[in-house]
Protein backbone atom coordinates (compact mmCIF):
# COMPACT_ATOMS: atom_id res chain seq x y z
CA UNK A 1 0.00 0.00 0.00
CA UNK A 2 2.88 2.33 0.89
CA UNK A 3 4.54 1.49 -2.43
CA UNK A 4 1.30 2.36 -4.25
CA UNK A 5 1.05 5.74 -2.51
CA UNK A 6 4.70 6.51 -3.34
CA UNK A 7 4.09 5.67 -7.00
CA UNK A 8 0.98 7.84 -7.08
CA UNK A 9 2.90 10.76 -5.56
CA UNK A 10 5.70 10.28 -8.08
CA UNK A 11 3.24 10.51 -10.98
CA UNK A 12 1.58 13.56 -9.45
CA UNK A 13 4.91 15.34 -9.01
CA UNK A 14 5.98 14.47 -12.55
CA UNK A 15 2.76 15.79 -14.14
CA UNK A 16 2.90 19.01 -12.08
CA UNK A 17 6.52 19.47 -13.13
CA UNK A 18 5.61 19.04 -16.82
CA UNK A 19 2.33 20.98 -16.89
CA UNK A 20 2.29 23.26 -13.87
CA UNK A 21 -0.03 23.07 -10.88
CA UNK A 22 -2.94 25.01 -12.46
CA UNK A 23 -3.11 22.82 -15.56
CA UNK A 24 -2.75 19.73 -13.37
CA UNK A 25 -5.79 20.74 -11.31
CA UNK A 26 -7.84 21.19 -14.49
CA UNK A 27 -7.23 17.53 -15.38
CA UNK A 28 -9.60 16.44 -12.60
CA UNK A 29 -13.29 16.23 -13.50
CA UNK A 30 -16.62 14.72 -12.47
CA UNK A 31 -18.84 13.00 -15.03
CA UNK A 32 -22.62 13.11 -15.34
CA UNK A 33 -22.62 9.73 -13.58
CA UNK A 34 -21.02 11.38 -10.55
CA UNK A 35 -17.70 9.59 -11.07
CA UNK A 36 -14.51 11.48 -10.30
CA UNK A 37 -11.88 11.19 -13.03
CA UNK A 38 -8.20 11.76 -12.26
CA UNK A 39 -5.23 12.26 -14.62
CA UNK A 40 -3.38 9.20 -13.26
CA UNK A 41 -4.14 5.87 -11.57
CA UNK A 42 -2.12 3.25 -9.75
CA UNK A 43 -2.75 -0.12 -8.09
CA UNK A 44 -5.43 0.23 -5.42
CA UNK A 45 -5.49 -2.50 -2.78
CA UNK A 46 -8.92 -1.30 -1.64
CA UNK A 47 -10.47 -1.98 -5.05
CA UNK A 48 -13.18 -4.62 -4.72
CA UNK A 49 -12.97 -5.67 -8.38
CA UNK A 50 -10.32 -8.29 -9.06
CA UNK A 51 -9.09 -7.59 -12.62
CA UNK A 52 -8.28 -11.27 -13.04
CA UNK A 53 -11.88 -12.25 -12.22
CA UNK A 54 -13.68 -10.16 -14.82
CA UNK A 55 -16.41 -11.96 -16.78
CA UNK A 56 -15.65 -12.53 -20.45
CA UNK A 57 -17.21 -14.88 -23.03
CA UNK A 58 -14.90 -17.31 -24.83
CA UNK A 59 -15.39 -15.37 -28.06
CA UNK A 60 -17.42 -12.60 -29.63
CA UNK A 61 -19.34 -12.90 -32.88
CA UNK A 62 -20.90 -10.61 -35.44
CA UNK A 63 -24.68 -10.62 -35.55
CA UNK A 64 -26.74 -8.97 -38.26
CA UNK A 65 -30.39 -7.93 -38.20
CA UNK A 66 -32.61 -8.27 -41.26
CA UNK A 67 -35.72 -6.11 -41.35
CA UNK A 68 -38.32 -7.93 -43.44
CA UNK A 69 -41.31 -7.06 -45.49
CA UNK A 70 -43.31 -9.25 -47.85
CA UNK A 71 -41.01 -8.34 -50.76
CA UNK A 72 -37.81 -9.31 -48.95
CA UNK A 73 -35.93 -12.12 -50.67
CA UNK A 74 -34.95 -13.65 -47.36
CA UNK A 75 -32.99 -16.61 -48.66
CA UNK A 76 -30.90 -14.40 -50.92
CA UNK A 77 -30.22 -12.02 -48.05
CA UNK A 78 -29.27 -14.82 -45.67
CA UNK A 79 -27.08 -16.49 -48.31
CA UNK A 80 -25.11 -13.27 -48.85
CA UNK A 81 -24.45 -12.91 -45.13
CA UNK A 82 -23.46 -16.58 -44.81
CA UNK A 83 -20.99 -16.17 -47.67
CA UNK A 84 -19.36 -13.43 -45.58
CA UNK A 85 -19.23 -15.76 -42.56
CA UNK A 86 -21.97 -13.84 -40.74
CA UNK A 87 -24.09 -16.74 -39.48
CA UNK A 88 -25.79 -15.20 -36.46
CA UNK A 89 -28.91 -13.47 -37.72
CA UNK A 90 -31.94 -11.71 -36.28
CA UNK A 91 -35.02 -11.41 -38.46
CA UNK A 92 -37.46 -8.71 -37.44
CA UNK A 93 -40.95 -8.14 -38.85
CA UNK A 94 -40.96 -11.72 -40.13
CA UNK A 95 -43.63 -12.36 -42.78
CA UNK A 96 -43.73 -16.18 -42.81
CA UNK A 97 -41.23 -16.40 -45.66
CA UNK A 98 -39.69 -19.79 -46.38
CA UNK A 99 -36.08 -20.20 -45.21
CA UNK A 100 -33.86 -22.94 -46.60
CA UNK A 101 -33.26 -25.65 -43.99
CA UNK A 102 -29.50 -25.60 -44.68
CA UNK A 103 -29.37 -22.10 -43.22
CA UNK A 104 -31.24 -23.19 -40.12
CA UNK A 105 -28.81 -26.06 -39.50
CA UNK A 106 -25.60 -24.08 -40.10
CA UNK A 107 -26.22 -20.94 -38.13
CA UNK A 108 -28.28 -19.23 -35.45
CA UNK A 109 -31.39 -17.52 -36.77
CA UNK A 110 -33.64 -15.67 -34.35
CA UNK A 111 -37.11 -14.33 -35.05
CA UNK A 112 -37.44 -11.04 -33.19
CA UNK A 113 -40.79 -9.97 -31.77
CA UNK A 114 -42.02 -7.77 -28.94
CA UNK A 115 -44.37 -10.42 -27.56
CA UNK A 116 -44.79 -14.21 -27.53
CA UNK A 117 -46.10 -15.56 -30.84
CA UNK A 118 -46.32 -18.96 -32.53
CA UNK A 119 -43.48 -19.54 -34.98
CA UNK A 120 -41.96 -22.57 -36.63
CA UNK A 121 -40.21 -24.45 -33.81
CA UNK A 122 -37.03 -24.60 -35.91
CA UNK A 123 -36.58 -20.90 -35.28
CA UNK A 124 -35.24 -19.44 -32.08
CA UNK A 125 -37.56 -16.80 -30.72
CA UNK A 126 -36.10 -13.51 -29.50
CA UNK A 127 -38.70 -11.66 -27.46
CA UNK A 128 -37.62 -8.03 -27.12
CA UNK A 129 -40.33 -6.23 -25.14
CA UNK A 130 -40.97 -2.52 -25.35
CA UNK A 131 -39.60 -1.17 -22.07
CA UNK A 132 -41.55 2.05 -22.57
CA UNK A 133 -44.43 0.13 -21.07
CA UNK A 134 -46.27 0.08 -17.77
CA UNK A 135 -46.54 -3.72 -17.64
CA UNK A 136 -44.18 -6.60 -18.43
CA UNK A 137 -45.02 -8.68 -21.51
CA UNK A 138 -47.11 -11.79 -20.97
CA UNK A 139 -44.74 -14.73 -21.36
CA UNK A 140 -47.15 -17.47 -20.30
CA UNK A 141 -47.69 -18.82 -23.83
CA UNK A 142 -44.02 -19.20 -24.62
CA UNK A 143 -42.61 -19.84 -21.18
CA UNK A 144 -40.57 -23.08 -21.26
CA UNK A 145 -40.32 -22.74 -25.06
CA UNK A 146 -37.24 -22.09 -27.21
CA UNK A 147 -36.94 -18.35 -26.66
CA UNK A 148 -34.73 -15.65 -25.20
CA UNK A 149 -36.07 -12.58 -23.41
CA UNK A 150 -33.82 -9.82 -24.73
CA UNK A 151 -33.87 -6.58 -22.74
CA UNK A 152 -32.54 -3.61 -24.71
CA UNK A 153 -31.24 -0.40 -23.17
CA UNK A 154 -32.09 1.58 -26.33
CA UNK A 155 -35.16 3.24 -24.83
CA UNK A 156 -33.07 4.59 -21.95
CA UNK A 157 -30.15 5.67 -24.15
CA UNK A 158 -32.43 7.56 -26.53
CA UNK A 159 -34.25 9.18 -23.60
CA UNK A 160 -30.96 10.64 -22.37
CA UNK A 161 -29.75 8.19 -19.73
CA UNK A 162 -26.19 8.35 -18.52
CA UNK A 163 -24.37 5.03 -18.17
CA UNK A 164 -25.33 4.41 -14.54
CA UNK A 165 -28.99 5.02 -15.38
CA UNK A 166 -28.78 2.80 -18.47
CA UNK A 167 -27.39 -0.13 -16.48
CA UNK A 168 -29.73 0.31 -13.51
CA UNK A 169 -33.00 0.67 -15.43
CA UNK A 170 -32.20 -2.20 -17.82
CA UNK A 171 -31.35 -4.60 -14.99
CA UNK A 172 -34.34 -3.41 -12.94
CA UNK A 173 -36.62 -4.39 -15.82
CA UNK A 174 -35.00 -7.83 -15.73
CA UNK A 175 -35.62 -8.09 -11.98
CA UNK A 176 -39.32 -7.31 -12.50
CA UNK A 177 -39.61 -10.13 -15.07
CA UNK A 178 -37.91 -12.56 -12.68
CA UNK A 179 -40.20 -11.46 -9.84
CA UNK A 180 -43.19 -12.24 -12.05
CA UNK A 181 -42.07 -15.50 -13.68
CA UNK A 182 -39.60 -17.00 -11.22
CA UNK A 183 -35.85 -17.36 -10.97
CA UNK A 184 -35.57 -19.96 -13.77
CA UNK A 185 -36.18 -17.03 -16.13
CA UNK A 186 -32.58 -15.95 -15.44
CA UNK A 187 -31.58 -18.70 -17.89
CA UNK A 188 -33.61 -17.00 -20.64
CA UNK A 189 -32.72 -13.33 -20.13
CA UNK A 190 -30.16 -11.61 -22.33
CA UNK A 191 -29.31 -7.93 -22.78
CA UNK A 192 -28.71 -5.59 -25.67
CA UNK A 193 -26.61 -2.62 -24.57
CA UNK A 194 -26.31 0.53 -26.64
CA UNK A 195 -22.78 1.87 -26.90
CA UNK A 196 -22.15 5.63 -26.79
CA UNK A 197 -19.02 7.65 -27.42
CA UNK A 198 -17.56 7.76 -23.88
CA UNK A 199 -15.05 5.09 -24.87
CA UNK A 200 -13.53 3.88 -21.58
CA UNK A 201 -16.83 4.19 -19.70
CA UNK A 202 -18.58 2.11 -22.37
CA UNK A 203 -15.91 -0.59 -22.03
CA UNK A 204 -16.45 -0.64 -18.28
CA UNK A 205 -20.25 -0.67 -18.73
CA UNK A 206 -20.27 -4.16 -20.26
CA UNK A 207 -18.30 -5.59 -17.32
CA UNK A 208 -20.31 -3.70 -14.69
CA UNK A 209 -23.52 -5.13 -16.21
CA UNK A 210 -22.16 -8.69 -16.15
CA UNK A 211 -20.93 -8.38 -12.56
CA UNK A 212 -24.20 -6.89 -11.28
CA UNK A 213 -26.35 -9.50 -13.04
CA UNK A 214 -24.17 -12.22 -11.49
CA UNK A 215 -24.67 -10.66 -8.03
CA UNK A 216 -28.43 -10.22 -8.52
CA UNK A 217 -29.00 -13.74 -9.90
CA UNK A 218 -26.94 -15.23 -7.06
CA UNK A 219 -29.21 -13.47 -4.57
CA UNK A 220 -32.20 -15.15 -6.27
CA UNK A 221 -30.53 -18.56 -6.09
CA UNK A 222 -29.72 -18.97 -9.79
CA UNK A 223 -26.34 -17.37 -10.38
CA UNK A 224 -25.63 -16.44 -14.01
CA UNK A 225 -22.05 -15.46 -14.79
CA UNK A 226 -22.35 -15.79 -18.55
CA UNK A 227 -25.47 -13.85 -19.50
CA UNK A 228 -25.57 -13.13 -23.24
CA UNK A 229 -24.84 -9.50 -24.06
CA UNK A 230 -25.30 -8.06 -27.53
CA UNK A 231 -24.02 -4.55 -28.13
CA UNK A 232 -24.62 -2.04 -30.88
CA UNK A 233 -23.80 1.65 -31.46
CA UNK A 234 -26.25 4.33 -30.46
CA UNK A 235 -28.10 6.30 -33.13
CA UNK A 236 -28.43 9.26 -30.80
CA UNK A 237 -25.06 10.86 -31.59
CA UNK A 238 -25.21 10.22 -35.33
CA UNK A 239 -25.45 13.31 -37.52
CA UNK A 240 -26.70 14.34 -40.93
CA UNK A 241 -24.01 17.02 -41.22
CA UNK A 242 -20.59 15.51 -41.97
CA UNK A 243 -22.31 12.14 -41.90
CA UNK A 244 -19.19 10.17 -42.84
CA UNK A 245 -18.01 10.82 -39.28
CA UNK A 246 -20.75 8.41 -38.19
CA UNK A 247 -18.69 5.52 -39.54
CA UNK A 248 -15.79 6.47 -37.25
CA UNK A 249 -18.18 6.79 -34.30
CA UNK A 250 -19.74 3.37 -34.85
CA UNK A 251 -16.28 1.80 -35.16
CA UNK A 252 -15.10 3.14 -31.80
CA UNK A 253 -18.42 2.20 -30.21
CA UNK A 254 -18.15 -1.38 -31.54
CA UNK A 255 -14.57 -1.61 -30.27
CA UNK A 256 -15.60 -0.49 -26.78
CA UNK A 257 -18.19 -3.30 -26.68
CA UNK A 258 -15.73 -5.93 -27.89
CA UNK A 259 -13.06 -4.89 -25.36
CA UNK A 260 -15.70 -4.82 -22.62
CA UNK A 261 -16.66 -8.43 -23.31
CA UNK A 262 -19.87 -8.63 -25.34
CA UNK A 263 -20.99 -11.93 -26.88
CA UNK A 264 -22.41 -10.42 -30.07
CA UNK A 265 -21.78 -7.14 -31.84
CA UNK A 266 -24.11 -5.38 -34.27
CA UNK A 267 -23.49 -2.14 -36.06
CA UNK A 268 -25.74 0.46 -37.66
CA UNK A 269 -25.45 2.17 -41.08
CA UNK A 270 -23.63 5.50 -41.25
CA UNK A 271 -26.65 6.99 -43.05
CA UNK A 272 -29.24 5.77 -40.55
CA UNK A 273 -30.44 9.30 -39.77
CA UNK A 274 -31.34 10.34 -43.31
CA UNK A 275 -31.63 7.32 -45.57
CA UNK A 276 -33.75 4.20 -45.91
CA UNK A 277 -32.03 0.85 -45.56
CA UNK A 278 -29.93 0.28 -48.67
CA UNK A 279 -27.47 -2.28 -49.99
CA UNK A 280 -24.45 0.06 -50.11
CA UNK A 281 -24.50 1.29 -46.52
CA UNK A 282 -25.37 -2.20 -45.23
CA UNK A 283 -22.37 -3.61 -47.07
CA UNK A 284 -20.13 -0.95 -45.46
CA UNK A 285 -21.61 -1.85 -42.06
CA UNK A 286 -20.89 -5.56 -42.54
CA UNK A 287 -17.35 -4.86 -43.75
CA UNK A 288 -16.71 -2.63 -40.74
CA UNK A 289 -17.35 -5.59 -38.43
CA UNK A 290 -15.50 -8.04 -40.67
CA UNK A 291 -12.42 -5.78 -40.53
CA UNK A 292 -12.61 -5.70 -36.73
CA UNK A 293 -12.97 -9.49 -36.67
CA UNK A 294 -10.36 -10.42 -39.25
CA UNK A 295 -7.79 -7.63 -39.49
CA UNK A 296 -7.24 -6.18 -36.02
CA UNK A 297 -6.50 -9.38 -34.05
CA UNK A 298 -8.77 -7.88 -31.39
CA UNK A 299 -10.40 -11.30 -30.96
CA UNK A 300 -7.07 -12.92 -30.01
CA UNK A 301 -7.09 -11.43 -26.49
CA UNK A 302 -9.85 -12.62 -24.18
CA UNK A 303 -9.29 -9.96 -21.50
CA UNK A 304 -7.51 -6.90 -22.81
CA UNK A 305 -8.44 -4.59 -19.92
CA UNK A 306 -7.23 -6.39 -16.79
CA UNK A 307 -3.99 -4.38 -16.70
CA UNK A 308 -5.76 -1.01 -16.70
CA UNK A 309 -6.14 0.52 -13.23
CA UNK A 310 -8.36 3.20 -14.76
CA UNK A 311 -10.87 0.79 -16.33
CA UNK A 312 -10.92 -1.38 -13.20
CA UNK A 313 -11.75 1.76 -11.20
CA UNK A 314 -14.53 2.65 -13.66
CA UNK A 315 -16.04 -0.85 -13.51
CA UNK A 316 -16.19 -0.67 -9.73
CA UNK A 317 -17.67 2.83 -9.62
CA UNK A 318 -20.26 2.10 -12.32
CA UNK A 319 -21.29 -1.13 -10.57
CA UNK A 320 -21.44 0.59 -7.18
CA UNK A 321 -23.55 3.54 -8.37
CA UNK A 322 -25.78 1.38 -10.59
CA UNK A 323 -26.52 -1.00 -7.72
CA UNK A 324 -27.45 1.96 -5.52
CA UNK A 325 -29.90 3.18 -8.19
CA UNK A 326 -31.31 -0.35 -8.68
CA UNK A 327 -32.08 -0.50 -4.94
CA UNK A 328 -33.76 2.90 -5.19
CA UNK A 329 -35.96 1.66 -8.07
CA UNK A 330 -36.78 -1.54 -6.16
CA UNK A 331 -37.70 0.43 -3.03
CA UNK A 332 -40.03 2.52 -5.21
CA UNK A 333 -41.95 -0.59 -6.30
CA UNK A 334 -39.80 -1.84 -9.18
CA UNK A 335 -39.20 -0.84 -12.78
CA UNK A 336 -42.71 -1.13 -14.22
CA UNK A 337 -44.24 0.61 -11.22
CA UNK A 338 -41.85 3.49 -11.85
CA UNK A 339 -42.91 3.55 -15.51
CA UNK A 340 -46.43 4.28 -14.33
CA UNK A 341 -45.48 7.34 -12.32
CA UNK A 342 -42.09 8.24 -13.95
CA UNK A 343 -40.78 9.25 -10.55
CA UNK A 344 -37.21 7.97 -10.77
CA UNK A 345 -37.26 7.87 -14.59
CA UNK A 346 -37.49 11.66 -14.37
CA UNK A 347 -33.77 11.62 -13.51
CA UNK A 348 -33.06 10.35 -17.05
CA UNK A 349 -34.95 13.30 -18.56
CA UNK A 350 -32.98 15.68 -16.33
CA UNK A 351 -29.73 14.13 -17.56
CA UNK A 352 -30.98 14.55 -21.16
CA UNK A 353 -31.34 18.29 -20.61
CA UNK A 354 -27.91 18.47 -18.96
CA UNK A 355 -26.26 16.73 -21.93
CA UNK A 356 -28.11 18.90 -24.41
CA UNK A 357 -26.77 22.01 -22.68
CA UNK A 358 -23.25 20.52 -22.64
CA UNK A 359 -23.34 20.05 -26.42
CA UNK A 360 -24.85 23.47 -27.03
CA UNK A 361 -22.20 25.14 -24.89
CA UNK A 362 -19.36 23.11 -26.40
CA UNK A 363 -18.45 21.38 -23.13
CA UNK A 364 -19.11 18.13 -25.00
CA UNK A 365 -17.83 17.86 -28.57
CA UNK A 366 -19.57 16.26 -31.53
CA UNK A 367 -17.07 16.58 -34.37
CA UNK A 368 -18.52 18.22 -37.47
CA UNK A 369 -21.64 19.23 -35.58
CA UNK A 370 -20.74 21.67 -32.81
CA UNK A 371 -16.96 21.83 -33.44
CA UNK A 372 -14.56 21.33 -36.35
CA UNK A 373 -17.40 21.97 -38.78
CA UNK A 374 -16.80 21.97 -42.53
CA UNK A 375 -18.68 24.79 -44.21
Amino acid sequence: MKESKNLEKAWKDKIILDLGRDRYKRLFSTTNEGINVSPHYSSNKKCLIDPEQLLFPKEWNIISEIKCDKNTNLNEHVKLLYENEIKNLIISNYQDQFIDNSFLSNGNIYIKTDRPVNYNSEFKLLIEPNLDSKEPSNLNKSYQENFRLNLSSEFFKKSGANIVQEIAFTLSAGIDYVNKYGNTLFNKISFELIQGNNYFFEIAKIQATRILWSIISKKYGNQIDNCIITAKPTSKNKTTKNYNNNLIRTTSECMSAILGGCDFIKSIPYDIKFNDENEFSQRITNNQLLILKNETSIECVNNAISGSYYITYLIEKLAEKSLKLIKKIENNGGYFHDQKNKKIFQEILINHDIEKEQYESGDKVLVGQNKFTNA
